[in-house]
């Protein structure tokens, strides 16, 4: 498992030649090699699984696949959602933006929409404006998180892509403020992985804005809701 840093790219691209990717090469090649078996954004912090031989890799990959995976992000929002907990269902799609490329909620039958899907609950609230959440994406479309939450109206702070000019103006210096904090998956020889990353300082400098304790949060948010 790595703690993956904000601002570093999972794999390359036309414009990125420093990423995660091409780093594992430290760790050996060919079989020896760590293989990745899922991706977060670039800007995202947090856990981020490997694995160690091809076979533990292909099982990894396959529980992401078969949805065995149970990912809890931390984000800090604008507002509070009402309400505090439940499902969004909005199926999303890529479309280009002025000048770039945007991923945006579209109808059910449009072609090429795919089916999204994010549970999120309430760990607590900085005043009026100001939300600390927990979102549990059930599928893992592009950017999906943080469309989902500009969608509901409490877009994610220190996002520069899916904002708000209130959003904008409240996450003053502050960078994208979701961390993917805990994964439960099963191993691939028996039981379950937990795995957990401390907040990065990017999320410390949001969590001591407003006011937040990462100690305070129910390790299972989620839990409740099942109760």
């Amino acid at each position: 498992m790595l703690n993956k840093p904000a601002g570093l790219a999972v794999q390359g691209g036309t414009k990125t030649k420093h990423h995660i990717d091409r780093l594992l090469s430290a760790w050996g090649e060919g079989l020896d090699r760590p293989r990745l078996v899922h991706r977060l954004d670039r800007d995202t912090s947090g856990v981020l699984v490997l694995g160690k031989t091809p076979g533990a890799a292909a099982k990894l990959a396959g529980a992401f696949a078969r949805r065995k995976a149970q990912k809890t992000y931390w984000a800090l929002v604008i507002g509070h959602p009402r309400p505090q907990d439940g499902i969004l269902s909005l199926p999303l799609i890529k479309k280009g933006v002025g000048d770039r490329e945007m991923v945006v909620p579209a109808p059910p039958k449009e072609p090429g929409a795919e089916a999204a899907e994010t549970e999120f609950t309430m760990i607590s609230r900085a005043g009026a404006r100001v939300a600390w959440m927990a979102l549990r994406p059930h599928t893992g479309r592009t950017h999906q998180l943080r469309v989902h939450m500009l969608a509901m109206g409490h877009p994610i702070l220190g996002d520069p892509k899916y904002k708000t000019a209130e959003s904008l103006e409240l996450s003053g210096p502050l960078k994208l403020q979701l961390h993917a904090r805990r994964l439960s998956l099963p191993h691939p020889s028996r039981g379950t992985l937990v795995l957990e990353a401390p907040i990065s300082p990017e999320m410390k400098a949001g969590f001591a804005k407003f006011g937040f304790d990462p100690h305070e949060a129910d390790p299972d948010p989620f839990a409740k809701r099942r109760r």
